[in-house]
């Protein structure tokens, strides 16, 4: 059954895999949610997710290569960018997607091959770049996957809530496009710390996956992962215990 949502952010989109209602009741939450803290959001494309990355040095280190239009063949079938503007009509926050089949393979391989990260790793990856994925649970990932990512809040709209509104609506997006089994991210240390993870609807985490000689340098990073069973009750608890309306995005008192 395909239900259309109406007179929002996503008014021409069809969620084409279930369960419809929650998906649906999750994007018009996120959204409204977003909306209340001065967030419009609309897509984007990945060249403006690019330009919006290359134009915040200060505030953004760089982001995930799989993210890159350069280096992969990326398009509405396999990706999406959310941009979130002020009433100014500034970008101040950002969220991304990418799909990929992962049927008879896994995360651990298509990260040591580097085809996660670009459409031809023979002739695009550095001659010295290299992944090590110590994480066991990456052996175990695979069939239609999410990477979700390309999170950024401008300083001025950190710590209003957006950490937990628009990874969830971009979970939710994707399990209406795409009949994800599984979504993964990565993390790195300082973030962790900082307690982004859970309260970016992830439930589960392992050390370690190092990127080394790559493009945006050396980097050691958590994985997490959430699987569909998972997701799907994390936007129940969502639906049922976030605030629309509360400044920094708190959980209702019976959460």
């Amino acid at each position: 059954m395909n239900i259309s949502i109406e007179e929002t952010l996503f008014a021409n989109i069809t969620i084409d895999h279930g369960p419809a209602a929650l998906l649906g009741r999750a994007l018009l939450k996120a959204e409204a949610a977003a909306r209340a803290r001065g967030v419009t959001l609309a897509f984007g494309s990945m060249q403006d997710f690019m330009r919006v990355n290359a134009a915040n040095p200060d505030t953004w280190g760089p982001t995930f290569p799989g993210f890159d239009p350069m280096h992969n063949d990326l398009t509405p079938e396999n990706s999406f960018c959310l941009l979130g503007r002020n009433a100014q009509g500034d970008v101040v926050a950002t969220q991304c997607g990418r799909f990929y089949d992962w049927t008879g393979t896994s995360y651990e391989e298509e990260a040591r091959s580097f085809r996660m990260l670009y459409r031809d790793p023979c002739t695009q990856k550095l001659p010295d770049e290299r992944c090590e994925v110590t994480a066991l649970a990456a052996k175990g990932i695979g069939g239609r996957v999410l990477y979700s990512g390309g999170a950024w809040y401008r300083p001025d709209f950190r710590g209003i809530g957006l950490v937990e509104i628009l990874p969830r609506m971009a979970r939710a997006l994707a399990q209406a496009r795409w009949n994800i089994e599984c979504t993964v991210t990565t993390m790195v240390e300082h973030n962790v710390k900082k307690g982004v993870y859970p309260r970016n609807g992830y439930h589960n985490i392992e050390w370690d996956v190092r990127f080394i000689g790559t493009r945006i340098g050396t980097i050691r990073f958590a994985l997490l992962w959430t699987k569909r069973d998972e997701m799907l009750q994390d936007l129940r608890s969502f639906l049922s215990d976030f605030e629309v309306g509360v400044g920094h995005g708190k959980r209702a008192a019976n959460a």
